[in-house]
């Protein structure tokens, strides 16, 4: 693993004692750059594939093709002054940003980042641990809505926590499928399961019922109705700015990347292809589940939310079952 890589290399030059410091501060310093630089990658992005849909520039002045916007953007959330509403209850409107961001941080150091010696702090069951983290959402929109004591945030934290409720559901049944047919929630061990077939030749329902549910507990357009801006303005965001929004907007595509590489990892056959080293294959699968999970942001119209709670209850959820029970009877018979 990449703890052991680092270790093993600064034992030739200091103590025991020092090496397992060091290692454990670049492990840190890793976890912490990922984090940070990945939702700037990611947001210039998808800024500049939303604007060749719409045919747009896109951030085109600051940087080389606009690659700087998001810093200078990020630079001035940082220098902004701490505003904060009178009527906020002020423990939960500035824990909320913080909890949200150390998650997304959590989930960077779990998962592994290409192959398995690529994993910043592995776990036997990690499959399991991203599942954790990505299922605390709801609580944190649903107290950030209510702690800024704003109605629109309110009605966007109900609306957040309803739908990230409804869809974490079939993802967590979609997750058992898979974990099931693999007999295993252990990222490289399900890799290794796909390793003369892909998963989503075997589950398509399941990866298609995951995939929309992916979706939905990010908030990705075209469900990102808990923050409809022509209708709640920000939704449960409305009374953030500064540096407190930032660390939402660094959880959000944080997220979205974990979602990515988890399609990836169980319906695509992770590392898995010919030629080419296995994270190379891992980062173009990636790259590409996550240029269309973007693009779908400016393809759909955006549902009601009566009509995205109604899919997710009375079609998702009992697809979702149907689809669990019909593995699990394969696997035993």
């Amino acid at each position: 693993m990449m703890y052991s890589i680092i270790y093993n290399y600064l034992t030739g030059y200091f103590s025991p004692l020092v090496s397992e410091a060091g290692a454990i501060l670049l492990m840190f310093i890793i976890g912490f750059g990922i984090t940070l630089n990945a939702p700037i990658l990611l947001g210039w992005v998808d800024r500049k594939l939303s604007a060749r849909i719409q045919s747009r520039y896109g951030p085109v002045y600051t940087g080389k093709f606009g690659l700087l916007q998001n810093i200078a953007d990020v630079m001035k959330l940082l220098g902004k002054r701490f505003i904060t509403n009178s009527v906020v209850d002020r423990l939960v409107y500035n824990a909320v940003p913080i909890a949200l961001a150390t998650v997304a941080f959590l989930m960077v150091f779990i998962i592994p980042w290409g192959n398995n010696d690529l994993t910043i702090i592995p776990l036997p069951y990690n499959l399991l641990f991203i599942y954790v983290f990505l299922a605390v959402s709801p609580l944190f929109v649903l107290l950030a809505g209510w702690g800024q004591n704003n109605k629109y945030s309110m009605l966007g934290g109900f609306r957040g926590a309803a739908q990230i409720t409804t869809y974490e559901l079939s993802l967590l049944i979609m997750l058992i499928s898979v974990a099931v047919l693999s007999g295993s929630y252990n990222i490289s061990t399900i890799v290794s399961a796909q390793s003369s077939v892909w998963y989503v030749l075997y589950l398509p329902i399941t990866f298609a019922v995951f995939w929309m549910a992916s979706l939905a507990i990010t908030e990705r357009a075209p469900f990102d109705i808990p923050e409809a801006t022509q209708e709640l303005q920000a939704g449960w965001k409305i009374e953030y700015s500064g540096i407190r929004y930032g660390l939402f907007f660094i959880a959000e595509y944080v997220r979205l990347l974990v979602v990515s590489m988890l399609i990836v990892y169980l319906f695509l056959g992770g590392w898995n292809g010919p030629l080419l080293p296995n994270y190379l294959w891992f980062w173009i699968k990636a790259v590409v589940v996550t240029f269309v999970m973007m693009t779908l942001r400016w393809v759909f119209n955006r549902p009601r939310i009566d009509q995205l709670i109604k899919l997710g209850f009375n079609i998702m959820l009992p697809l979702s079952v149907i689809n669990l029970l019909i593995i699990g009877g394969l696997v035993v018979f």
